[in-house]
């Protein structure tokens, strides 16, 4: 026992650990005080003082960390999950929870109008006004308030309460809350003596007292401040596989958690400080209490205390070796000495030789302690095999700002020999994390809300155990760079004597660390570059583009990780010319709206004629007419298509050179003179062809008897995917690294006149394109540059029916082959045949002999059959690491995209002006690439004057 007092520590649990006879300051400066401590004097009692969120010196009700007075009242939006930020946080819930997620319609409509923390019964600001000094006394109004609010939850909750215990609202909720307040509603002058703490506590007790009987796991402040939600658990395995030790008092397996409890099973405590912790880690998602961070891990549990509440330097080195022997992958500890971030005697408990066949494959997390310190003083850190896998946390409050109690690093260092070498001090192993009001679980199947270091740790731990989880390769100091590298940087740029790296954000560090760094290991192991990951879309559609993945990988220290990207994640969608800024169906109303067609010729070439020279039979003549917008570029190029046309009018063969629309040059039927007819994203007139429109092109076709004309051509197209920011003015690209697209077409058709009523056409295009396949383009491993080669067939008929009627159709079916890809990770597996139709009927005279109405039934582009192939390395084993062939087949296809358009055109003031309606719908269609069932519609009125 002498030997105990002389030269052992007591050791306290740091969400209390604030020393009654010490004040905040510099830390460290004398480690005597270490060598003789009693139990319960002084600094050793883990819940006097900050322990208790209601009471003691970093009370949160106190001062400016008062989440209902002052300053803080922002975090009043933060924390009510039916309002503000943690409102979006319902769609990621909401998935766990089967037919609860139908009592969510109920409390919707509660949350407008009695919201603890918003709406018209304000009660930290607003309508309750005994609980404004400025009206105290008006107890009449406030009894009204209150039971009106009661009630109003009654109404709501009412079920949800009987449901769970048998009783009344009232009986087994309210009665509760209001005698643990003394609170008498038939007498309420006990309020005038409420300080603004006990009111801003009553309300949060109200508030989470209501929500424990939701039906769903308790959102909180701290869920969208370290960028976690459940749904980022559930994405990245929640932390399966990865063990964490936790050195604190024993609990049971309250909250869902995976716990083993491998020393002591008391925790002498009325509160489980144990529970707390490892709820933050690991609790359930399963529709009651408190969500762990990382669900899915194994908690072992080693308690050091004893009944005095504290524990010894070697109790506390028993534990941390047993949580090694049972090869404990993190060990969070929110415990240490008062007064020191970090504390000399931890490098003896690191330096421990049973310690020694496990202490690198552990990664450390430490709580940095409550005493508002910031440490100066060194530590010898000679020999300690710790240092890369050591984290100590800190905590900040709602905004981000350090927390008053929190410990800090300050320029202290852990040197090596009397130096303090790169990397040593302790702001680099520093990070922080919320820890104040923090909701944790309270050991016996309620909830809790604590402050302190203590809760800030387990939010790293858990963090580190979703990374070990998804990548179990990495050793302990790659789960740290992560961590710190991944962080929100706060305080001063960089790291500092404050932050330290920053403030967790755990989205980050399940994300790359720098997505300019990435690279990916082709069939051969070698690795290429990825400047960015993406792709254009084009026409090309996938089965199942969600499930369909390609893997990338960063480089961490000596080893690296991967990142499974699936290719619903990554695609672009922009139409031809445009970016990527908005919907299809977005960019033909505004189209159709700028542009139009020309009146009820339902055309989009009627331009200027002049005639240049003219030779008996032989005419030269020069046209200009308006350009697709769609195939206009960012760069400021003419927004008009023109050209040459030579005529022999005797034979009736023609020439005409030009730049523009090549396909609209190319077509044989006169039912079909609309841009948006042949562009691939909405037409379904020889698409393919439309793939190389825009461009240059040169078409010819003469007279082959009476009643045949054959054409022929070549067209092309060019897109550099470009935009002007809206905001800087600047020409960028819309997706870096993405090859200029270009494409030419080969093409020959005959038509034919059955009679004078009814023509029919055959068309043969031969499609090139240099750097996309069916106009679908890629960055890294998705480049497809190398192109493919399209071969269509068409075939097409117009008809005069009766009745003002007359049928134009058109039908395409196509090919595609390729050699290879420079990627050489992609390579066309099935060969692709894809289709497409437009049928459009038309009347004249509707309302007037010379209005007239077309509608049409269009599939655009569609893969009919076909397959990619995917061939890169991936994991094979995720917890060694082991690379293999990662082979995939991508089936093409998808629904079937079918859409609905309808013109109509009215000449108006003596043809001196029209009237042109325009709609278009999407019938069926894959969501995502086909606007999801989108509607466009609008209007355009011309005048000439």
């Amino acid at each position: 026992m002498r030997d105990f007092l002389y030269r052992g520590v007591a050791l306290s649990a740091l969400a209390g650990a604030i020393a009654a006879s010490a004040a905040p300051g510099a830390a460290g400066q004398d480690t005597q005080d270490t060598e003789f401590v009693l139990p319960y004097y002084g600094d050793i009692n883990p819940f006097y003082g900050d322990i208790n969120p209601f009471y003691g010196d970093i009370n949160p009700f106190y001062g400016d960390i008062s989440p209902f007075w002052g300053d803080i009242s922002p975090f009043w939006g933060d924390i009510n999950p039916f309002y503000g930020d943690i409102a979006a946080f319902w769609g990621d819930i909401s998935p766990f929870y089967g037919d609860i997620a139908a009592f969510w319609g109920d409390i919707g409509a509660f949350w407008g109008d009695i919201g603890p923390f918003y709406g018209d019964i304000n009660a930290f600001w607003g309508d309750i006004g005994a609980f404004s000094d400025t009206t105290s006394g008006d107890y009449a109004t406030l009894a009204t308030q209150l039971e009106t609010m009661f009630a109003q939850a009654e109404a709501v909750f009412g079920p949800a309460v009987r449901d769970a215990t048998g009783l009344s609202f009232r009986e087994a909720f309210l009665q509760g809350l209001l005698d643990a307040y003394e609170l008498d509603l038939a007498d309420l002058s006990t309020l005038d003596s409420w300080s603004a703490n006990k009111r801003g506590a009553f309300f949060l007790d109200f508030y989470d007292g209501l929500m424990a009987y939701s039906g769903a796991d308790r959102p909180d402040h701290w869920m969208p401040a370290i960028h976690w939600s459940p749904a980022l658990s559930q994405a990245v395995g929640g932390g399966s596989g990865a063990l964490v030790g936790v050195l604190d008092f024993s609990t049971q397996g309250t909250d869902g958690v995976n716990l083993r409890i491998t020393h002591g099973t008391r925790d002498y405590l009325n509160f489980n400080h144990g529970a707390a912790v490892a709820g933050i880690i690991g609790a359930a998602h399963d529709g009651q209490g408190v969500m762990g961070i990382a669900p899915g891990v194994t908690i072992n549990v080693y308690n050091p205390f004893d009944a005095s509440l504290t524990a010894s330097w070697q109790s506390v080195r028993d534990g941390v070796v047993r949580l090694g022997q049972l090869q404990s992958d993190i060990v969070n500890m929110s415990l240490g000495v008062p007064g020191w971030t970090l504390h000399q005697d931890w490098a003896s408990v690191f330096s421990d030789q049973q310690l020694a066949p496990h202490v690198g494959d552990m990664l450390f997390v430490i709580a940095a302690g409550n005493n508002g310190a910031t440490q100066t003083a060194d530590l010898d850190w000679t020999g300690v095999p710790v240092l890369e896998n050591l984290i100590i946390v800190g905590s900040v409050n709602p905004w981000g700002e350090i927390s008053s109690f929190s410990n800090r690093p300050g320029t202290a260092c852990l040197t090596v020999n009397g130096t303090c070498q790169a990397g040593n001090r302790l702001m680099d192993r520093f990070i922080v994390a919320p820890g104040e009001l923090i909701l944790v679980s309270d050991g016996q199947g309620g909830t809790a809300r604590m402050s302190g270091t203590s809760f800030a740790a387990p939010m790293v731990s858990g963090a580190a155990a979703l990374i070990k989880g998804r990548w179990g390769w990495l050793e302990p100091g790659d789960v740290a760079d992560i961590l710190f590298r991944s962080a929100t940087d706060l305080g001063v740029p960089g790291v500092d004597e404050v932050y330290g790296w920053g403030l967790l954000n755990v989205d980050a560090a399940m994300r790359p660390l720098d997505e300019r760094s990435l690279f990916y290991l082709d069939e051969t192991s070698t690795a290429r570059d990825v400047v960015t990951l993406g792709y254009v879309s084009g026409a090309l559609r996938f089965h199942s583009a969600a499930q369909n993945a390609v893997t990338v990988f960063e480089t961490i220290n000596g080893t690296y990780r991967d990142f499974t990207i699936s290719l619903d994640d990554i695609v672009i969608k922009p139409a031809k010319g445009q970016g990527g800024g908005s919907s299809k169906s977005a960019q033909y109303a505004s189209t159709q709206a700028a542009t139009g067609f020309n009146a009820t010729a339902f055309s989009d070439t009627l331009g200027f004629t002049r005639t240049i020279s003219r030779r008996g039979d032989f005419e030269m003549s020069a046209f200009a007419a308006p350009a697709d917008p769609l195939d206009l570029d960012a760069d400021g190029e003419l927004d008009i298509q023109t050209g040459f046309r030579f005529t022999d009018t005797a034979s009736g063969r023609e020439f005409q050179i030009g730049f523009g629309e090549g396909a609209l040059a190319l077509n044989g039927q006169d039912g079909f003179a609309l841009f948006s007819d042949h562009r691939p994203e909405t037409g379904g007139v020889n698409p393919v062809l439309g793939f190389a429109s825009g461009g240059a092109y040169m078409a010819g076709g003469m007279r082959v008897g009476d009643a045949t004309r054959v054409s022929f051509g070549v067209s092309s197209g060019r897109d550099e995917y470009t935009f002007v920011n809206p905001i800087t003015g600047a020409e960028d690209e819309v997706l870096d690294g993405l090859s200029v697209y270009e494409a030419i077409a080969f093409f020959t058709g005959v038509s034919h006149e059955v009679s004078d009523r009814f023509v029919i056409t055959l068309g043969y295009t031969h499609l090139h394109e240099a750097t996309g396949l069916l106009g679908a383009q890629g960055t890294g491993v998705l480049d497809l540059d190398g192109g493919a080669a399209t071969d269509a067939v068409t075939v097409g008929a117009e008809a005069l029916l009766p009745a003002r009627l007359s049928l134009s159709a058109s039908a395409t079916a196509a090919r595609t082959a390729a050699d290879g890809f420079d990627t050489r990770a992609i390579s066309i597996g099935e060969t692709p045949v894809s289709t497409a139709f437009q049928v459009s009927l038309r009347r004249d005279g509707i309302i007037t002999r010379s209005d007239a109405v077309r509608a049409s039934v269009i599939q655009t582009l569609h893969q009919e059959s076909g397959s990619l192939e995917y061939r890169a390395m991936g994991i094979a084993d995720r917890q060694s690491g082991t690379l293999a062939l990662d082979s995939q087949s991508w089936a093409l296809g998808g629904q079937r995209p079918i859409a609905a358009e309808l013109l109509y055109a009215i000449p108006l003031f003596g043809d001196r002006g029209d009237l042109s309606l325009f709609g278009r719908a999407m019938l069926a269609g894959e969501a995502g690439f086909e606007a999801d069932r989108e509607i466009a519609s609008g209007l355009r009125f011309t005048l000439d004057y």
